[in-house]
């Protein structure tokens, strides 16, 4: 891609900003306090922005050593084995359509705030298919879009935080001391961790990013340190204004209580609803090329693959609004979505986080030769550390979840196990194709960068 139409630094800072702060800031919190409690919420963000962490790290420093749009999709194939690639990209036919619904769901939510005659599940399909025009028009276009949003966004919140403040009833101190139960904690935490995720939006375009290998990590870095203090600030005011948080359904019906009328619509119009259009934004870029990739190794019809005259992949963009769209139909309320969505993301995210196992092994130069160039280790460690959280915390979603959310978990993992064996099989015999061995071939991209850092290395020996 020409240099001219790729994000850079700033952009690509922005970008990770405004995919953190979204819908699920709004969407989650309350939820969240009802499981932990008001006086919990605050350590809950604190914790769960050190989960993300340790939880991202791995697949950062895979980033890092080899950028690929597709992300996690392209180093599980190439690095491990075809099968955890395709259950990597299969998981993200549920978590990406549910997440873009979740924020379509949440912008709906707080619209009808404004416009109380207008109904929420039209409202949430129409916001997702004008964003799934715009990122039509490429990653240039969607990052100034995003860059403008973000600005006004950071605005409202920063409204928000510096007027709540004042009228807390509840001390810091009391809200930070105050005892919890554990078993809840590591609920809200799974539940939570979510609000924090969104800068790993940036791996999964890295082609389209100046210097991935070092602007991927800076910005998500950057962009999680300073979200984390964002949502802590917004935790306390929240609780803090007030206590009785059995009450609290949104942010709004906090808002309500200390803000006027004009900056309540200026919250929750700048705000709330641009927090969840800068997510779905970002996340209809992200998942589209994860399935963009894997339409290339054959996994989906070779259509999702195909790039448009601005260097978007519409149709894997189409397929996953196609698919958020059935599950707004289909009457699946916020709750449901949210823990549809946080299940796979935690019980299944040990298999990317390992791929960090076989990055010496397979491109050992890159590796070390990587901007995040650190003990391996380190990273062995922190890969242990942050799976055994993700079954921790995915164990105690787990027990949050309805009957109808396991079932339609297990009904689509059916359907999605039968699909990739008829599509093996179908390719076999109609094309001569082993989808299996085309997934093993090296990336040529990555190829070329282990040779120059091979080069690197040497003259530096």
């Amino acid at each position: 891609m020409n240099k001219d139409k790729k994000m850079t630094l700033f952009s690509s800072i922005l970008m990770g900003i405004g995919s953190i702060v979204g819908a699920s800031i709004f969407a989650t919190t309350p939820i969240a306090i009802k499981i932990i409690g008001g006086n919990g919420i605050v350590w809950g963000f604190i914790l769960a922005s050190v989960f993300v962490f340790v939880k991202t790290w791995p697949e950062m420093v895979t980033s890092s050593a080899l950028p690929a749009s597709g992300g996690s999709y392209m180093h599980l194939t190439r690095l491990i084995h075809p099968s955890v690639g395709i259950l990597h990209s299969i998981n993200y036919l549920v978590v990406g359509p549910m997440k873009v619904a979740t924020m379509a769901l949440t912008f709906g939510t707080y619209f009808a705030m404004l416009v109380p005659s207008a109904p929420v599940v039209v409202v949430s399909v129409a916001i997702t298919i004008l964003f799934t025009i715009l990122t039509l028009y490429g990653i240039k276009l969607a990052s100034w879009v995003q860059n403008v949003m973000v600005v006004v966004l950071l605005s409202a919140i920063g409204l928000y935080v510096f007027m709540g403040w004042g009228n807390t009833v509840v001390t810091l101190g009391a809200v930070l001391s105050t005892t919890f139960k554990l078993s809840k904690l590591w609920a809200a935490m799974g539940i939570m961790h979510g609000s924090l995720m969104g800068a790993n939006a940036l791996m999964y375009v890295a082609d389209e990013i100046e210097n991935p290998g070092k602007n991927i990590p800076i910005a998500f870095i950057v962009g999680t340190i300073v979200t984390a203090f964002i949502y802590a600030a917004m935790a306390y005011v929240t609780v803090g204004v007030m206590p009785q948080f059995f009450k609290i359904d949104n942010l709004a019906t906090t808002a309500k209580i200390f803000m006027s009328p004009t900056a309540l619509t200026f919250f929750i119009s700048g705000g709330a609803l641009l927090a969840v259009v800068t997510s779905i934004n970002s996340a209809i870029l992200m998942f589209s090329r994860c399935h963009m990739a894997a339409a290339r190794d054959g996994l989906y019809p070779a259509a999702i693959m195909k790039i448009n005259k601005h260097g978007a992949p519409a149709n894997a963009i189409w397929l996953n609004t196609a698919i958020a769209v059935l599950a707004m139909a289909a009457g699946f309320n916020l709750t449901d979505v949210i823990n549809i969505t946080s299940i796979p993301g935690l019980l299944l995210s040990p298999i990317i986080l390992a791929a960090v196992f076989w990055l010496p092994v397979k491109y050992p130069s890159s590796y070390k030769t990587a901007f995040l160039n650190v003990p391996h280790w380190l990273n062995c460690i922190v890969v242990v550390v942050a799976s055994a959280l993700c079954l921790l915390l995915g164990s105690y979603v787990l027990k949050q979840m309805a009957p109808k959310n396991y079932i339609t978990m297990a009904v689509f993992y059916v359907v999605a196990f039968a699909y990739v064996l008829g599509r093996a099989k179908y390719l076999k015999s109609k094309h001569g194709v082993d989808m299996l061995a085309t997934m093993k071939k090296p990336y040529e991209p990555w190829a070329e960068r282990e040779k120059l850092a091979a080069a690197k290395l040497a003259s530096k020996a």
